[in-house]
């Protein structure tokens, strides 16, 4: 049962005056806790806290929270190597150990205020680039967040902490009109084996992992479409490593034009797929690791005179602004990309759409055009 007992200066219990009140209670569970406080009011009001989130289900054992941010966040690190792609525990791993380790390793989890959180957030854009940053900072409360559900903390002290602005996600048009000329280029100055892969990426805009995991079995020759199911998330001289695509939209199924499907046709015939099927292999006949890759991509990008900030992803962007500018609708590109909804293609891509002043322009043009060339 819960009780307020007075104290004298030495820690007894006395019956009257007292210098220290000490609070006794039991947890939801039955264990038992105390905690004293200077004044009678405020143990008062602490006790009378502790019951109502009792009743009402909030109440949280602090003493849940003294296990350290670090030892927290390598178990929640292990639970989340079931269901997750290595490359995202990768992506945690790295913020935890190069960032959120050193900062609140030690701290037991009770002891993180929102203050703290904020400052190292502020700190972050000092040496990382915005988009890690945030990147980071959502790791963080990803952590804290599985605390709260595990009742170690009462609220998450780094939900809803802002880094940054937003990084602008439009593509630039000069940019990717730029790498658009240089296409069959990029193309001659890669390997001979992975040309046609650049080619595929630029003309239906599968990501690069979607395309090293691309395999014959998912290729339909015939009905001339591209099952994209799957990505390579790891390539090593002991195995691959395969996985969903980005997201759940991300499985889709492409239309694809009878030139690329003769391209890959013939890229077949010269290069083999491997035992597994997948279409682009090394000269050992494995999958590509995409280190590999991207160092032979920026090394064709200097040889074509391609300066400046080059990825591969670049070659989606390509696939999009001609499907854009042969007149796809937004629901059409959204779907050949895979993209969870019409607002993330058009956060990208709706300035390469034409305005409605020139489609009203051209409206006009098309339908009075006939009606001055009779005057005339």
């Amino acid at each position: 049962m819960a009780s307020i007992t007075r104290l004298d200066k030495d820690g007894n219990a006395v019956k009257r005056g007292g210098v220290k009140y000490r609070v006794r209670y039991r947890t939801p569970s039955g264990g038992s806790r105390s905690r004293t406080f200077d004044k009678m009011h405020e143990a008062e009001t602490f006790l009378t806290s502790v019951e109502h989130r009792k009743l009402t289900g909030e109440y949280v054992d602090t003493d849940a929270g003294r296990i350290t941010f670090g030892e927290y966040a390598d178990r929640w690190l292990d639970m989340k190597r079931t269901n997750k792609r290595p490359s995202t525990i990768g992506t945690w791993s790295a913020h935890i150990n190069k960032h959120l380790r050193p900062e609140f390793g030690r701290i037991e989890l009770r002891a993180i205020e929102r203050e703290h959180v904020k400052t190292f957030a502020a700190g972050l854009g000092e040496r990382v680039a915005p988009t890690t940053a945030r990147a980071i900072v959502f790791t963080l409360a990803a952590i804290l967040r599985e605390a709260v559900d595990d009742n170690r903390l009462a609220r998450n002290p780094a939900d809803r902490i802002s880094v940054g602005h937003k990084t602008e996600r439009r593509v630039d048009p000069m940019h990717v009109a730029g790498i658009s000329v240089k296409v069959p280029e990029l193309a001659g100055a890669m390997p001979e084996r992975w040309r046609a892969g650049v080619l595929l990426m630029a003309s239906v805009g599968l990501r690069l992992g979607e395309c090293l995991g691309l395999s014959v079995d998912r290729v339909d020759f015939l009905r001339r479409t591209i099952r994209v199911d799957r990505q390579l998330v790891k390539a090593t001289t002991v195995g691959s490593a395969f996985g969903p695509p980005k997201t759940r939209a991300g499985v889709r199924t492409i239309p694809v034009p009878s030139h690329v499907i003769d391209m890959l046709a013939a890229h077949l015939a010269e290069f083999p797929p491997n035992d597994d099927g997948l279409i682009f292999t090394t000269r050992s006949g494995g999958a590509v690791p995409r280190s590999n890759w991207s160092h032979a991509y920026r090394a064709a990008c200097a040889d074509v005179g391609l300066v400046g900030r080059t990825r591969t992803h670049d070659l989606r962007h390509v696939a999009a602004s001609s499907m854009i500018a042969a007149g796809l609708s937004v629901a059409a590109v959204q779907a050949a990309l895979g993209h969870s909804s019409p607002a993330e293609t058009l956060e990208v891509y709706t300035h390469l759409w034409p305005s409605d002043e020139e489609r009203t322009r051209e409206a006009i043009e098309q339908g009075s055009a006939a009606w001055f060339t009779a005057a005339n």
